[in-house]
């Protein structure tokens, strides 16, 4: 089985946000509902005069071993044969939000009006079709990629500032020209 992750090269990364956007579009992601499948984070690091920014586009990252999957007490996380990508099943899941309280990536989101929980799918209706996720595809300075991770899995680091231990849940996506090297 081939899977798949994301590749995130923090310098070329300027906080445009239209992983976000695509993401959203492509999802048909209702507004004003609490959910976000992609999110760009910026964070602040270091102490005035020596201050730094860092953007994270951040999703859920279809882990190896993912806590979410682990906890849901009805079984409706579930990781799809095909490429391993972690989905959930809408007409099990009860909204309990287990999944988000033990996803240290803060992937799963609440959906206000279904009362259940939703995340990235990495668009498996555009991988089925050939295509590449619509986040990586429109992130203008191409910080933001996709591909096999039998080919990304080795390429920077595991992780970076602002991201929690890679150990725990193995996620699918690595980091590259790391502004922020042994954090």
């Amino acid at each position: 089985m081939e899977t798949y992750g994301w590749l995130l090269d923090q310098k070329k990364c300027v906080e445009c946000r239209a992983c976000e956007s695509a993401c959203k579009q492509w999802n048909h992601v209702e507004i004003g509902v609490g959910v976000r499948y992609r999110q760009v984070r910026v964070y602040e690091m270091g102490v005035f005069p020596k201050v730094s920014m860092q953007a994270l586009s951040g999703s859920c990252h279809h882990c190896e071993d993912p806590y979410c999957m682990k906890v849901c007490p009805v079984k409706a996380i579930s990781r799809r044969a095909e490429d391993g990508t972690v989905q959930i099943d809408q007409s099990k899941c009860v909204g309990c939000q287990q999944c988000y309280a033990f996803c240290p990536y803060s992937a799963p989101q609440f959906n206000q009006r279904t009362r259940k929980m939703e995340k990235c799918t990495m668009c498996v209706d555009r991988i089925d079709a050939g295509l590449q996720p619509a986040c990586a595809t429109l992130c203008p300075t191409g910080a933001l990629q996709w591909g096999k991770w039998s080919e990304i899995s080795e390429i920077g680091s595991a992780t970076t500032g602002n991201f929690a231990n890679p150990k725990q849940t193995t996620p699918h996506i690595r980091f590259i020209n790391d502004p922020y090297p042994g954090k």
